[in-house]
């Protein structure tokens, strides 16, 4: 199969964070877990599913909601971040082609971050992997009125990238994220983190970053 190739040369590329470039989304499964069993609460594996490419407060309200019993969300919110910095101090990885893309790209044109974690966690998460210097902007949840599945995050990506929306492409692990960036208007390529995870706001999917040709995206 040939790599995806957009309809046009890209003002820039834009990425996802968690799921796409690191492979934090088991860290944020125990860090849910521990919240959820501290609590009082069963886990359940459908329960990280729902959670996935959520952003802070959306999770903490599926988790409250899962939980019941009138639980505070933005006390389990407080609780998911304290949980999750301890997951990330441990470490993470990068996902498979995650390092050759980006470095392939970088310096060809603009490269961007749009994630919905927060701005501490993005910034460790990208750390861990040494590509906290290749990117022109980082845009956390903390940026933006509204997270993904709003379009805002790569709104304000592009804009900070100088780059058109409908003539930019990103790179999406998760349905919200990939709507996101369907709404904003940018050519979406899908990368699933976890087996059966459907985007059907992609328009293209392919199962690594390794799939997608630097060459193709910055011709």
């Amino acid at each position: 199969m040939p790599p995806p190739a957009p309809p046009f040369p890209p003002d820039a590329v834009v990425f996802d964070l968690d799921g796409l470039l690191v492979d934090s989304e088991d860290a944020w499964a125990r860090a849910s877990r521990r919240v959820v069993e501290d609590l009082g609460g069963c886990w359940q594996d459908a329960v990280h599913r729902r959670l996935l490419g959520s952003g802070p407060a959306e999770a903490a309200r599926i988790v409250a909601g899962y939980l019941g019993g009138g639980h505070d969300p933005e006390a389990v919110a407080a609780r998911m971040l304290a949980a999750a910095e301890a997951e990330f101090a441990n470490g993470l990885v990068a996902r498979p082609g995650a390092l050759a893309l980006v470095r392939a790209l970088h310096g060809r044109l603009p490269l961007g971050v749009a994630t919905n974690s927060v701005r501490v966690l993005a910034e460790r998460a990208l750390e861990s992997v040494a590509l906290s210097s290749w990117f022109e902007t980082l845009v956390c949840a903390d940026d933006v009125a509204a997270p993904k599945p709003a379009p805002d995050p790569y709104l304000l990506a592009c804009a900070n990238c100088d780059a058109r929306p409908g003539r930019s492409v990103a790179l999406e692990d998760s349905p919200a994220g990939s709507h996101a960036a369907q709404r904003a208007g940018l050519w979406v390529i899908g990368c699933p983190s976890l087996p059966g995870v459907v985007l059907p706001a992609a328009d293209v999917v392919v199962a690594s970053l390794a799939d997608v040709d630097a060459a193709v995206l910055a011709p």
